[in-house]
């Protein structure tokens, strides 16, 4: 995960030429959620770079990193949380020992390392719900 390696677009001209690949965009209004999520990201991006724009790319990764760290309103959840099951381990947790580094050296066996990893996923599906159930209200206030 990080910067993306394609970027495909819905045949709008704003990129013109510097685009590689262009699909034709059969529902449209699919797109809006996408392009919502993108404008957060631009957004962030524009306040990054400050005055210098030509430094976007630089910021990319950090600004793709943040997004999928932090909670969503509409889910209550991290997408990183809701993809993988658990929360993300950063460099930070493991610099400070927090609960999230799991301490690799005291699982002995193969069968202890499934146990704590389906332990881990157990919960997903239980997520996965709350955060449909969390969209599905969030939509009604708004």
């Amino acid at each position: 995960y990080g910067s993306p390696k394609e970027v495909t677009v819905d045949g709008g001209q704003s990129l013109g030429k510097n685009c590689k690949r262009v699909t034709t965009p059969y529902y449209p209004e699919s797109q809006g959620m996408v392009e919502r999520g993108h404008k957060q990201l631009k957004d962030a991006l524009v306040k990054m770079c400050g005055e210098n724009g030509g430094k976007w790319k630089k910021y990319l990764p950090l600004v793709t990193l943040a997004n999928i760290i932090s909670t969503k309103r509409k889910t209550g959840f991290l997408p990183y949380e809701l993809q993988f099951g658990q929360l993300p381990v950063l460099p930070i947790d493991i610099e400070t020992k927090t609960f999230l580094a799991v301490e690799w050296h005291k699982i002995s066996t193969t069968e202890e390392l499934l146990e704590d990893r389906a332990k881990q996923l157990e919960g997903k599906e239980e997520m996965r719900k709350k955060s449909a159930e969390n969209s599905k209200n969030q939509g009604r206030t708004q």
